[in-house]
């Protein structure tokens, strides 16, 4: 069963400008990230050596950032000497960094010694805090509990609003979102992982992106343009890695829904795939990614720990 969105938005990071910069409000190290509101049009009021003290206290890089239509949501204290800044534009969050000197920016995947995601981790813990509820209405194929025609099954449309039920409501089965590529290998693993809970009352929702390869995004379109997209999906991990593995032509439609799922992704402090979000039994939102270990199936699903008997996953046991 696939849903899709209307409508797709572009996340655009403007880092390059030329001109002078807005005002630099008054930032203390780790503070939370609504307490910092920075904007072009902030700085329109503030005139002479105010201004100029103002620009003074802004790596250039950030401040050519926010000239660009950026806003500064907050910054903090980085591994090695980084800096780090959350910026925001149109309610979509990005990370970067600045060197001690701040006269450089970096951008990316930050990565410690023992092969952590500190940007990963910064983001959850920095960036606003989503509600779970964004993802209703991404584009994803679902599996398990209530795939079975509890739901309207089509190829490209959406339920009504009456089908649709809180992701936390105590009689319904929990529900997982999992970003993945269909190019990624551990997203296909994750896949194997899931497979023994989906008939114990598990629902999964898999929300395709396309980045990690050339033709990901004709992989994905083979999912989501098929007329059956869980068996599309399927049919996709099964032959995953060999030359039959589906792909097709991306429609421009397909092209939008990939888009915004990786917005959506992007904006859960997600930085790779696979990346999994769900609510506990107390409800509050939970985000990881990367391959889990066999036992914590159980704990995403909520559900007793089903036997895995696919030698692939015995490294994660």
């Amino acid at each position: 069963m696939l849903r899709t969105t209307s409508q797709a938005v572009a996340f655009s990071l403007a880092l390059i400008g030329a001109g002078t910069s807005s005002a630099f409000a008054n930032l203390n190290d780790d503070q939370a990230p609504q307490a910092v509101k920075t904007s072009a049009t902030a700085a329109a009021p503030q005139q002479g050596a105010d201004a100029r003290e103002s620009l003074l206290t802004l790596p250039l890089p950030i401040a050519r950032a926010i000239e660009q239509g950026m806003e500064l949501e907050s910054r903090f204290n980085a591994e090695s000497g980084l800096t780090g800044w959350v910026l925001s534009l149109d309610g979509q969050f990005t990370l970067v960094y600045t060197t001690a000197d701040q006269r450089t920016l970096i951008s990316g995947a930050l990565i410690n010694e023992a092969g952590d995601n500190l940007s990963e981790r910064y983001a959850q813990k920095y960036f606003p805090k989503p509600d779970i509820s964004l993802l209703e209405d991404a584009t994803y194929i679902s599996t398990g509990a209530r795939s079975n025609g509890d739901l309207p099954d089509s190829a490209s449309g959406q339920g009504s609003s009456s089908d649709k039920k809180p992701a936390a409501a105590a009689d319904q089965p929990r529900i997982v979102y999992a970003f993945f590529d269909a190019s990624c290998p551990f997203c296909h693993l994750v896949w194997k992982g899931f497979q023994p809970y989906l008939d114990k009352g598990v629902e999964i929702r898999w929300l395709p992106v396309a980045f990690l390869a050339p033709d990901s995004r004709d992989k994905a379109a083979a999912i989501l343009q098929a007329r059956n997209p869980e068996k599309a999906l399927a049919d996709s991990m099964e032959l995953f890695g060999s030359d039959e593995q589906p792909q097709a032509a991306v429609k421009d439609s397909t092209r939008r829904q990939l888009q915004n799922n990786m917005k959506l992704m992007q904006r859960f402090g997600i930085q790779g795939t696979p990346g999994l979000i769900w609510q506990d039994d107390a409800g509050q939102l939970q985000v990881r990614s990367g391959m889990p270990k066999l036992p914590e199936f159980a704990e995403i699903t909520g559900l007793k720990e089903q036997p895995q008997t696919d030698p692939e996953l015995f490294r994660f046991r």
